[in-house]
């Protein structure tokens, strides 16, 4: 009876899975196709090409007149390609023609243009710096929103400095260059004892480490060719972090000359140092060079202030006038410890009260504010938690400017306040982590669940309202967000799920969706089995 039981068992297993795999190849035999038409209050979206599956088992790309056209009769506009998939389809990327149908295209706002790709690079990720230019990793390739595409070398890997620009490496030397940021173009490749922590926004001058301890600066100049050890970097030896950016006049970085006096130092390409304050506490620097926000202490009491980077000039910032309009005032001495980050032409500040030193790390009351750094004003957050400690939030990949979402998280509540470049400043309840700023005021955050893993059935909307809403995205567990972009309606979110293992071709776990930025209602399925790999943007007056 139990080998009766056992052979049953098998037969019914067989029978499952037979009947799984069919209809897996029948949904897939049916793709691409559109599922439902874009709901008619949704307004702005443009042409759109997508990546599509081909019956030959090639990736093709279709291009669409307006995103949510029906697919059926369309004539592919490639046959057989790879796409360079990037986090954003409004930004440009690449596709290389393979097989029989070899001609290349740039993807721009949802059209597609013909282009040679240089015979070398390599049509796979892309990372976005601004709308106007993106720029693949290996064998890497830049693309701007006018079509150009560069090739700084043979073997050329790019990706975001630590401490902001983009640099590629030669794999083939071991040399590094930079991106100009503006234009795409790449600088020639110098020598560096290690791996450059920043690049100009011209991509011209580079800064790295030498390798030997006690660490010291290096700057290259790679117009020249010329690099120079500079000044010792405090704790870089001992894999510490250090504050530092490149300014209009050299790289400024916060250093310790003696134990327990920290300076604010510019360093020129040529190799002069200037201080430019000393001593300092807190310190972050705008990631565009232009100012920091810093606890400044030479009066004895800690001071939050401005310093511009070029004058040196120190400015203590004040309230914003909401509480005395007809005389602002400077803020209270920092008596405790201070963290802060910035984004845009703001920082977001925190301050805990002093630690009583029992030798138990306690939470304490916080207070926090918004400064815009080119006015040194400062607007209070109200209701800020209790922590022990404040941290600033690390980006999965280094933004390239200014434009990116800052955060920081409080411990051991896991609650997080977010800072957008327009300043806009949000709280989040724990059980979620910052994803991007969407715009209009809004943040998308990742859910997380009880085991810590990331939740993909569900996304959080914050906004400066105070508004939390939870928007549902349909994703299985074997799917995954792969972007989210508002709608310029404002009222919508266009997201796009992919297959949690990455494929080589759009399958039925590809899809593209619309879902209402309110929460309610359920989920537009538009496409199934495409990528969604370019989109146009169209006034919402005209659409």
């Amino acid at each position: 009876m139990t080998v009766i039981r056992q052979a049953a068992s098998i037969v019914l297993a067989l029978l499952v899975l037979t009947t799984a795999t069919s209809c897996t190849e029948t949904e897939q035999d049916d793709l691409p196709t559109r599922v439902m038409q874009v709901p008619a209050e949704v307004r702005g979206l443009g042409p759109a090409v997508l990546a599509v599956p081909l019956t030959d088992d090639a990736t093709g790309l279709l291009a669409l007149e307006r995103f949510g056209d029906d697919l059926a009769g369309l004539t592919p506009a490639r046959r057989h390609t790879q796409v360079a998939l990037g986090d954003d389809p409004r930004f440009p990327t690449v596709a290389r023609g393979l097989g029989e149908d070899r001609r290349d295209a740039v993807l721009v706002d949802g059209s597609l243009r013909d282009v040679t790709l240089p015979d070398l690079g390599y049509a796979d990720r892309t990372f976005s710096v601004d709308a106007t230019l993106s720029i693949t990793t290996f064998r890497c390739l830049t693309v701007t929103g006018d079509g150009r595409v560069g090739l700084p070398a043979a073997e050329a890997f790019c990706e975001i400095a630590d401490r902001g620009g983009v640099i590629w490496e030669d794999r083939q030397g071991g040399r590094y260059g930079g991106i100009d940021l503006s234009s795409g173009a790449s600088s020639p490749a110098v020598e560096l004892p290690s791996k450059p922590i920043a690049a100009t926004p011209d991509g011209r001058y580079l800064a790295a480490l030498t390798s030997q301890d006690p660490r010291q600066l290096v700057i290259a100049d790679t117009r020249t060719g010329q690099s120079r050890p500079t000044v010792t970097v405090s704790g870089a030896d001992r894999g510490a972090e250090f504050p530092g950016v490149f300014t209009s006049g050299g790289f400024a970085l916060l250093r310790q000359t003696v134990p327990g006096t920290r300076r604010i130092s510019l360093v020129t390409p040529k190799g002069k140092v200037r201080d430019l304050l000393s001593p300092v506490g807190e310190v972050a620097f705008a990631p565009d060079g232009r100012r920091a926000i810093v606890v400044d202490t030479r009066s004895g009491e800690g001071r939050l202030s401005v310093l511009d980077l070029k004058s040196g000039a120190v400015t203590p910032v004040v309230g914003d006038g909401t509480e005395q309009p007809d005389r602002p005032a400077e803020l209270p001495p920092v008596t405790g410890t201070v963290t802060a980050t910035v984004s845009g032409d703001h920082a977001l500040v925190v301050e805990l009260e002093a630690d009583p030193d029992t030798g138990q790390r306690m939470p304490r009351p916080s207070r926090a504010w918004s400064v815009r750094l080119s006015t040194a004003t400062a607007t209070s957050h109200p209701n800020t938690p209790e922590a022990s400690e404040v941290t600033v939030w690390r980006h999965e990949f280094p933004p390239t400017g200014a434009a990116a979402l800052s955060a920081l998280w409080f411990e051991p509540g896991k609650q997080t306040l977010t800072l957008s470049p327009d300043g806009t400043v949000i709280s989040a309840p724990p059980g979620t982590f910052p994803r991007e700023t969407l715009g209009d005021g809004a943040v998308l955050h990742t859910l997380l669940a009880e085991s810590g893993r990331e939740r993909v059935d569900r996304l959080l909307v914050t906004d400066s309202s105070g508004g939390r809403v939870e928007i549902p995205t349909g994703a299985g567990h074997d799917q995954r967000v792969a972007n989210v972009i508002l709608t310029p309606d404002q009222e919508h979110l266009l997201i796009s799920l992919r297959p949690l293992n990455r494929r080589t071709a759009p399958g039925d776990l590809d899809v593209v969706m619309i879902a209402r930025r309110d929460g309610t209602g359920k989920p537009v399925v538009v496409y199934q089995g495409a990528w969604l790999v370019s989109l146009g943007i169209v006034p919402t007056s005209t659409s």
